[in-house]
């Protein structure tokens, strides 16, 4: 014989089931970012929040929808969302090698700048008296070894010119010190975090100097992996909108102008 249940006891199972479905649809949002580990003023930094983690914390606002931000070395971020071990990953710039396992924000056949996160560009450091030059189409001398950050995008650029690059080392401070020994002949670094270092460091002004015109400047994105955007495709999108929104509003500039 079939024992029927309370109306009580159906009303709280019933309630249960809608708290479990609550409670995966809250962790299945939870949105899991990579973003690299080392200082790059003004956008990342270790001892308070950069410009690209307060650029999130708004989106995170506008979307209603936890994110979760992971510092860890950019090759490996970069290999984590290759894996799907992250859904996104923060300040990335094109290259098409990594548009096969990650998507950028598109327009019909190319990428669209105007969901950027931000605009940036890379600068040579050299010792003052040293000898190297860049132009903006050829560096001297050809034979210079130049250092530059593990698994950045300026490392392929150096190598299209046919110098030889150090990348072993992820950290700026690390690569200014190989220049100080001797190491290499020149860095490539974001020209902002370049600065930053060497208006902080006045020995370090004494003996480096930055050439004037940028290596290149180029945007950079919140990139997602292909996988999650095959599943979540529109809230992606929503989030590249929100980006857009949230950089161009008087909000943000105002965090803008107290790093200047």
């Amino acid at each position: 014989m079939m024992t029927k249940t309370p109306h009580s006891g159906r009303a709280l199972l019933l309630l249960c089931s809608l708290l479990a479905l609550l409670s995966i649809e809250a962790t299945a949002t939870e949105l899991k970012f990579c973003t690299e580990s080392e200082d790059s003023y003004p956008w990342i930094l270790k001892n308070r929040k950069g410009l690209s983690i307060i650029l999130l914390e708004m989106v995170e606002k506008r979307i209603s929808q936890k994110i979760l931000i992971d510092a860890i070395p950019w090759k490996r971020c970069l290999q984590e969302l290759k894996a799907g071990h992250y859904d996104g990953a923060v300040n990335a710039s094109f290259k098409t090698d990594r548009a096969e396992f990650a998507v950028y924000p598109m327009t019909v056949d190319k990428v669209d700048i105007s969901k950027r996160m931000l605009i940036d560009s890379y600068s040579l450091y050299r010792l003052k008296g040293s000898k190297v030059e860049w132009d903006g189409k050829v560096f001297k001398p050809d034979d210079a070894i130049v250092g530059a950050q593990t698994g950045f995008s300026v490392v392929d650029q150096l190598k299209s010119l046919n110098l030889k690059v150090d990348d072993s080392s992820g950290s700026t401070e690390i690569n200014l010190k190989k220049l100080l020994l001797g190491r290499v002949t020149a860095v490539a670094l974001p020209t902002l975090q370049g600065d930053n270092l060497l208006n902080k460091d006045t020995e370090l002004q004494k003996k480096i100097e930055k050439i004037a015109l940028p290596l290149i400047e180029k945007p950079y994105y919140l990139i997602f992996s292909k996988p999650f955007f095959a599943q979540e495709g529109t809230l992606v999108k929503k989030i590249w909108d929100s980006i857009e929104l949230t950089r161009e509003s008087a909000e943000y500039k105002k965090q803008m102008d107290l790093f200047k």
